[in-house]
């Protein structure tokens, strides 16, 4: 596979996985249970995208 086709996607799963964790990280006590697993969903989706594009 060619470096420069798996370049992009990978550059995407990385800002999504940073984008996730300082969304995860921005919750204080006061967030909705709801909205803490939507984050870590979010973490965790980004996180399995990043391995995809490795």
């Amino acid at each position: 596979m060619n470096t420069k086709n798996t370049e992009v996607p990978r550059q995407a799963a990385e800002r999504e996985l940073s984008a996730a964790q300082a969304e995860l990280s921005s919750l204080d006590a006061t967030a909705s249970p709801s909205r803490l697993e939507r984050a870590l969903e979010r973490v965790k989706a980004a996180r399995n995208a990043l391995a995809l594009a490795a």
